[in-house]
């Protein structure tokens, strides 16, 4: 067995070294976004409709609530 056992997952020298080893670059580039989300394509009005709407289904869900 080697010194530090737990670096080389318990495996004994000879098991080890047959093993194929895979290194990872020193020099990693961060992939970052040229460009992030916009919300230019949203307008007033689907707003105003999205609001009226989850306005409606509170409604209803607070009429089956209290009055049922």
């Amino acid at each position: 067995m080697s010194e530090q056992p737990h670096l080389r997952a318990y495996l004994c020298d000879e098991c080890w070294n047959s093993m194929p080893h895979y290194k990872v670059n020193k020099k990693v580039i961060s992939q970052k976004p040229k460009r992030g989300p916009t919300f230019t394509d949203v307008e007033w009005r689907e707003i105003i409709l999205y609001t009226i709407g989850n306005l409606i289904c509170m409604a209803i869900i607070g009429y089956y609530l209290w009055l049922k």
